[in-house]
Order: structure tokens, then sequence, then C-alpha cells
């Protein structure tokens, strides 16, 4: 099975909301907020805020120290396992075959006479994002460390999976000992005694099991209480398994953490049968939603093939992207015609 390389809340992991800034000279910037960096930057790089920009002492000192990552310490663990603090990946690279080193808009070249910047192709001041991935150092001390992880919104094929590899991770490769899972989606967290420790053999066969074994629902968000509750419990490593609405929220407990000054991490895993996750080339649960429609497809073909004119119609899941609809009509190779949200149509009569 895949393996979840998590950064068990690296110095850079907070914040789930993404913000692009100038970046300086292809780095980014320790500091959240403005994301203030040198003006004509070589890449507008996704602001990551740290822990430590708000949870510093009245004399500026960050009351956050780092520690060395735990697989850092273990053998036999390669150097390419590890992400470089700033390390960032292009949003979108295109580049003209045919073009010479006269054409190029070198570094040199990008300001103007009055400074402003010019306007160039895709690789200067081109979009790029911060590399997810685990860091040689991480913000906590695995041994005082408190994880929670829980299931919002929609089922999706795989969310047991997801449960039992950030449980195994934790445990495992970070010797993160106390980790629970909170029941029913955001509604957990008002009654913490409800929650579940988990421990790997917990969910040593959860990967078997269809559904969520912490089960779900869909609304029941109460900022203030969620982050009460965490504080009342010590948690301060928080993993959110949703999709957009379930983000949303995700990214306002993030800001009550930031805004309480608070050690708290929290890490989003996106869930979404639709695969309209921007920058995701695939989410988790798309394949088998894709092959459920490609069967109901072939059976569709099959009863219109039985009577003279018939015409078999199906309608998927998707709301406003047409992935699922896409990749099933090619996958099932009898299709004549595949309509999706992306590309207007007009129906005649």
């Amino acid at each position: 099975g895949w393996r979840l390389r998590l950064t068990l809340a690296v110095v850079a992991v907070v914040v789930v909301r993404v913000v692009r800034v100038v970046g300086s000279g292809g780095s980014v910037s320790g500091s959240g907020g403005s994301g203030s960096g040198a003006q004509h930057g070589l890449w507008r790089v996704q602001q990551i805020e740290h822990i430590s920009d708000w949870t510093t002492t009245t004399n500026g000192d960050a009351t956050i120290k780092t520690y060395p990552n735990p697989l850092s310490l273990k053998e036999h663990i390669p150097n390419s396992w590890f992400v470089k603090l700033n390390a960032a990946v292009a949003a979108r690279v295109e580049i003209d075959a045919l073009e010479t080193i006269d054409d190029s808009c070198l570094l040199d070249d990008v300001l103007a006479d009055d400074g402003a910047p010019l306007d160039c192709d895709d690789g200067i001041r081109g979009e790029a994002f911060i590399l997810a991935g685990p860091r040689r150092k991480i913000a906590f001390d695995p041994r005082e460390c408190k994880a929670a992880i829980v299931t919002c919104g929609g089922l999706c094929p795989g969310l047991n999976t997801v449960v039992r590899e950030v449980i195994m991770c934790l445990r495992r490769q970070y010797g993160v000992t106390e980790t629970y899972g909170v029941p029913s989606g955001y509604r957990g967290f008002q009654d913490p005694t409800t929650w579940r420790p988990m421990d790997e053999d917990d969910v040593s066969n959860l990967q078997n099991v269809g559904g969520s074994v912490l089960g779900s629902s869909r609304g029941g968000h109460d900022t203030d209480a969620i982050v009460d509750s965490l504080v009342e419990e010590k948690v301060n490593l928080l993993f959110v398994v949703g999709g957009d609405g379930t983000v949303r929220g995700a990214a306002k407990i993030a800001e009550e953490v930031k805004k309480r000054g608070l050690a708290i991490a929290v890490a989003v895993i996106p869930k979404t049968i639709d695969n309209d996750v921007p920058l995701l080339d695939r989410t988790f649960g798309f394949e088998t939603a894709v092959e459920a429609a490609r069967e109901a497809i072939n059976v569709a073909n099959v009863e219109a093939d039985g009577f003279p004119f018939g015409l078999g119609v199906v309608k998927v899941m998707g709301r406003n992207s047409g992935f699922i609809a896409m990749h099933a009509a090619l996958g099932s190779c009898v299709a004549d015609c595949c309509l999706v949200p992306e590309v207007e149509f007009y129906l005649d009569g």
C-alpha cells in the first residue's frame, strides 16, 4: 500500500490557505502575513506561515524550538526522502522549443528603464508552490505530541486507508504515541470524551473496510469550540480529511490558532472523488468512482444495443468538474458523446 511521508508539522506547515506573493530571488520568506520579499523576485511563490511567526515572546524570541526529524536519525534513510525548507515546484512551465538565447528573457533584462518589471515568459515571476514532504527539522518534539484526525463531509473510497496510514506513520516513523480519532466529523469536537484512542492494532486492517471507521457529518463547525477542545485536550497536531467545505473550515481553525498564538499545527488531506482540487493529479477515491461509472456506461450500452434506435444516457457525479465523466467515457470505449461542465454545449430542442 501507499505510504504517507508526513512532515509532522514541520517548521512551515500550519496554514491551509494559499496566498501567492513575490518571493525573494526564488526563496521563500520565513515571515507570514504580507509576505514581503524582493520587489522583483524570480518567482511568485506560495506563502507558508511558520508557527514561530505567532508564538514569540515579548522580546521577539521564538518559543518554538526545532527538532531533528526522527526519520533523519534512522539508518539507511536516503537524503532524497527530505525536502529542502524552501523547495518549490512551478505551477506551469512552458518553453518554445525553437527559442534561442537571443530570444530568452534573462534575469538581467526583467527591469525596464524606470525599474518596473517587464512582461516575460513563464520562467520569470511564474507561479510556484512550496513542495510538500518531510523536512530534516520539525517544530515539535514527537515525545510530547498528541495528534487527532477527523474525517468530514461525504464518504469517499480510501478514507479508512488514509486514517490507517496517518496513524501508522505517526507512531512507527515519528514515535508519536498519543493518536486519537475524532468521530462524526466536526461535530465530534463538541464532546472530547467520545474521541477514540487509536494505535497500530486498531488500524491494522482498515484498508479492507469501507466507509469511515470514525464516521462523518456535514456542518457542525464551531471554530471557537473546536480550538477550545484542542487546547483542553492538549492536541498540537490536527489532521483534517475532507473536501472544499472541510478545507475552508480547517482554514478558520488555523486562523483562530494563529490569533490565539497557539502552537498547534493544522494539516489537511484533500478528499474528493471529483478530482477537482488544483495542483493534485489524483485525489484518492477518484479512480474507484471512474471504475464504477465505467461499469454503468457499459450496462447502458448493452441496454441501448438491444433496442432499435436505443439510446443510453448516464449521468455521473462531479458537480462543476467533468473528470469522472471524461475518464469513464474514455475507459468504456463505447460512449459516443461526453458532456462536461468545463465545455459549453447547446441542446437543440
